[in-house]
């Protein structure tokens, strides 16, 4: 039988990011990339099996960001043929997330542009402010917000357990199929990261990351599924989808990589305070660079790994206070 989770690949920057087609009694989607990618990578994956975006009759998003849900009103904006009243899929979205789906604020002046502000780059974070409406698609209403433990229902025997996954976001979550054995574990498992030289990009809590990991391991999946194709310890292979055994060894490589960090942070530490930022994350850099465990390309401007900033700042706060 055909796989009634069908990923789709959605085309970001340098990388990608994924979202899912879940074939329940109706569709549903799982995230909806950002305001680019609805009306095309997800809608050529709606005709493949033929239905279209006015048949998504649910989205649940992993969490808040534009690349996740920056689709959201794209795909609400399209409603089925001869629908009348408000026909719109419902959106589901963890309760912290809410105000990520109304507003553009919480996102400028939060994660989007976290990088650019850690490592003083006011050019670059002009930048990304001045872009940021074509990513974010506008805002949508949650229909129903989510907290760990509850179950989403999509008919035809696809029942979702909801796992609160924060660490990458306060309003991260997994889903994870019992019957079937899938998980989609979104961005709170990274690998080395996204991108290629990079790390893993955490806004929220490194130590509730770790958490969250530890808490997918102990899922009985068969089937993980991650939201962009994150890099693995010592090889150069990168992928979205992995059986029972390779997505083990990648959640345990994600917590590899974390305590790896966190060791060269508490050796810069050692050697210098951690202000001004800059300066300290590039001398964690050069702790990460002789520590050799995967491969880095530090920005030529900052001297950082690409998303690195916000996993080492997270750090920093947590070794500080305690």
């Amino acid at each position: 039988m055909a796989s009634r989770i069908v990923p789709i690949r959605c085309p970001y920057g340098t990388t990608a990011v994924m979202a899912y087609l879940v074939l329940g009694a109706e569709p549903a989607l799982v995230d909806t990339g950002d305001a680019t990618h609805a009306r095309g990578p997800i809608a050529m994956a709606l005709r493949e099996h033929g239905l279209d975006l006015g048949d998504v009759r649910t989205v649940v998003n992993t969490h808040g960001h534009y690349d996740h849900a920056g689709g959201n009103a794209a795909v609400a904006a399209i409603r089925p043929p001869g629908s009348v009243g408000n026909a719109r899929p419902a959106v589901l979205i963890h309760e912290a997330g809410g105000a990520l789906l109304a507003d553009a604020a919480p996102h400028l002046e939060g994660y989007f542009t976290a990088a650019a502000r850690l490592l003083a780059q006011p050019a670059q974070e002009a930048t990304l402010r001045a872009g940021f409406a074509t990513l974010w698609g506008g805002p949508s209403t949650p229909t129903r917000t989510l907290a760990d433990g509850d179950r989403v229902d999509l008919g035809g025997g696809v029942v979702l357990d909801v796992l609160h996954l924060p660490g990458h976001a306060d309003d991260h979550v997994g889903l994870f199929w019992e019957r079937e054995g899938v998980l989609i574990a979104g961005d709170a498992a990274q690998g080395t990261g996204s991108r290629v030289g990079g790390g893993p990009l955490y806004f929220g809590s490194v130590r509730m990351a770790r958490a969250s990991l530890a808490r997918l391991l102990a899922v009985p999946f068969r089937t993980l599924h991650v939201s962009h194709p994150f890099g693995m310890l010592g090889t150069d292979d990168r992928a979205t989808t992995y059986g029972a055994a390779g997505g083990r060894a990648f959640l345990a490589a994600s917590l590899d990589v974390l305590d790896t960090t966190e060791a060269a942070v508490r050796a810069a530490l050692r050697r210098r305070p951690a202000e001004p930022f800059p300066a300290f994350a590039r001398a964690v850099t050069a702790e990460l660079e002789r520590a050799g465990r995967w491969p880095l390309r530090p920005d030529p401007q900052t001297g950082v790994p690409p998303n690195a900033a916000p996993t080492l700042a997270g750090i920093v706060a947590e070794v500080d206070g305690g």
